[in-house]
């Protein structure tokens, strides 16, 4: 049954502090600003108790947001694709003060502050002998709150997260999507690259980067390829590590199966990494290049733009084949990493 006590603060605030005591449930409180509210508030409990539906918010009222992420990242990212990549998100975002607070007090407002307050800060890039201060993309932004979103809507479904209003992250406006990028190399940028890598300590830093280029494959997808993967005679490999989970048959230009021949590979070994680097290591090597080149906003993931824009242009247009090359699945998203200069179109116009 339920107590409604009237307790009066010393400011002259009236407050109705209810109590539900039912067997099936812990006991319960409430305080409320009128009686009627008060009343209210024990009539539905004392309901969703007898009809089982009750279902308590101590997670929400106990857990901050930030243990909440640190259990996200320690028990569910490990094991999706991009699991290192969001996991260095998650401790990014471990930064901010919203982390501190009980999911119970986590609203709309509190994360429009946070996204804003995003959206003002600065990121220093580059290497040390060039480094830039930029403002924080509303692209990382969307990703930050997407991460949040992840996090709760998981231990809403898996580990008996109960928030009174839902997701608070369903009611925040997201930032526009950034444009997409359309950085190619230039010039004798891409011979620079090509020189200044194979100089590099990275033995095969230089055959990854004209390889990336001529299949315009992502980076997971060349770093986590292995001999037995490649079929010479069909001219293919085989990607099983891919961004949307589906294999696929990437075709090979005759410069990309070159550039596999010169590589070392030992005998026997068909399971042998054949660029030998991580992704993450991968970018840390090009972006050292960059930097010592002084080249000004390029990165890896620029590479794929510039073959498959090559790729178009070699193709004269058809779209089905450049999308087999590229492994996109839509022609916006193709579209997006096709960026052909209006001299080359001019070319085909003849």
């Amino acid at each position: 049954m339920a107590s409604i006590k009237k307790r009066v603060l010393k400011n002259g605030t009236v407050k109705y502090d209810v109590t539900v005591t039912k067997r099936g449930a812990p006991r319960l409180f409430k305080s409320c600003s009128t009686m009627a509210l008060a009343k209210a508030w024990a009539r539905e409990t004392e309901r969703d108790i007898e009809r089982g539906a009750w279902r308590g918010t101590a997670m929400a009222e106990e857990m901050t947001l930030g243990q909440l992420l640190e259990r996200y990242s320690e028990e569910v990212l490990p094991s999706k694709r991009s699991g290192t990549d969001l996991q260095s998100r998650v401790r990014r975002v471990m930064k901010h003060n919203i982390v501190r607070l009980p999911l119970i007090a986590l609203t709309p407002e509190q994360l429009a502050q946070f996204r804003d307050m995003r959206l003002k800060s600065t990121v220093q890039v580059g290497g040390p002998k060039g480094k830039t201060i930029r403002r924080i993309s509303g692209q990382t932004v969307r990703h930050d709150l997407a991460l949040i979103r992840a996090a709760i809507r998981h231990a809403l479904r898996e580990w008996g997260l109960v928030l009174p209003a839902g997701d608070p992250v369903q009611h925040v406006r997201l930032p526009p999507q950034s444009k997409g990028r359309e950085r190619r190399t230039e010039g004798d940028e891409f011979e620079r690259i090509l020189a200044e890598a194979r100089s590099s300590k990275s033995p095969k830093l230089a055959a990854a980067i004209e390889f990336s280029v001529e299949t315009t494959m992502r980076r997971s997808e060349v770093c986590n390829l292995r001999w037995k993967d490649i079929n010479f005679e069909r001219k293919i490999a085989r990607c099983l590590v891919t961004k949307n989970g589906d294999p696929r048959d990437a075709p090979l230009s005759a410069r990309a199966i070159a550039v596999l021949q010169s590589l070392p590979r030992r005998d026997g070994d068909e399971g042998e990494l054949i660029f030998g680097m991580k992704p993450g290591s991968y970018t840390q090597a090009f972006n050292r290049v960059v930097d010592r080149l002084g080249l000004e906003n390029i990165r890896l993931h620029d590479l794929r733009h510039e073959g498959a824009s090559r790729v178009a242009q070699k193709l004269n247009g058809n779209v089905i084949a450049l999308a087999k090359v590229t492994g996109h699945k839509t022609l916006s998203m193709l579209q997006r990493y096709t960026h052909l200069r209006a001299e080359d179109v001019a070319t085909l116009l003849d």
